[in-house]
């Protein structure tokens, strides 16, 4: 009778233990972390991003990979952006951002880690600009507290991107006069209506030049630009970079 109590009570002390352990693998700091970002992500918060940024150490991260060689430290590195671009894209969507922008974002993502071709590449400029760069989109692209007429605005905008946009057409066919609606436009995007739809073209032709199929002029076209030298102009403004310097430091394959 004794044996079989101690039995039960062995049984229920290692129930407990497990639930512990479960739970502290759950509170992880990892996992902490990752919350924190896609948090930030979801909510537009740079500045909260910026901080739990700063609280990953890169070589713990490495080492935590387990891999056996430099080969296998990249493989095994590749894997894990993978996941990261998986889930901030998530965290993206939860937080608005329109389909074509987290599609833009998660192929150029992918592009960069599928050629990249050393570990030190893929640290100094792809782990932490994933994040970043599914934060910036929520921050400008996100419709979720727009009015039911804005948000169908930024769709057509989404949907004609390459076409012949201008406020005085958009305004006409959704029966608003162009000062009204380049006001509410300002009032509800933060953001002016052409400087809206040159941030939408620029991320365009980021994944174009990713894509590594066409020269920088064609890259231009297909993104809705008139004039290379506007397109040079724009792209400089928002991303602080001309489309040169920025083929320039792309991977040597991804080069055209």
């Amino acid at each position: 009778m004794k044996n079989s109590q101690e039995k039960k009570e062995a049984l229920k002390e290692e129930r407990i233990n497990k639930l512990k352990e479960l739970t502290s693998q759950a509170m992880n700091y990892r996992y902490l972390i990752q919350d924190q970002l896609t948090d930030a992500i979801t909510a537009g918060n740079e500045q909260q991003l910026e901080e739990t940024l700063d609280l990953i150490d890169t070589e713990k991260v490495l080492n935590n990979l387990g891999a056996d060689n430099e080969a296998d430290l990249i493989e095994k590195l590749k894997s894990h952006l993978v996941t990261v671009n998986t889930y901030a894209r998530i965290a993206a969507k939860n937080g608005g951002v329109l389909p074509l922008y987290l599609h833009l974002i998660y192929e150029r993502f992918s592009m960069i880690i599928d050629d990249a071709d050393s570990v030190d590449y893929l640290v100094k400029h792809v782990y932490f600009e994933i994040y970043r760069e599914y934060c910036h989109s929520v921050v400008h692209f996100s419709s979720s507290g727009y009015s039911a007429v804005m948000k169908e605005i930024v769709s057509y905008i989404t949907e004609n991107l390459t076409g012949e946009l201008t406020l005085t057409n958009i305004a006409s066919i959704y029966g608003m006069h162009p000062v009204h609606l380049a006001r509410k436009f300002k009032q509800e995007t933060g953001n002016t209506f052409i400087g809206y739809v040159n941030q939408q073209r620029v991320y365009l032709a980021k994944y174009y030049f990713h894509l590594g199929e066409h020269q920088l002029s064609e890259v231009a076209n297909l993104a809705g630009f008139n004039s290379h030298s506007y397109f040079t102009k724009v792209f400089k403004k928002i991303t602080g970079k001309t489309p040169t310097k920025y083929l320039k430091e792309l991977p040597e394959c991804e080069k055209v």
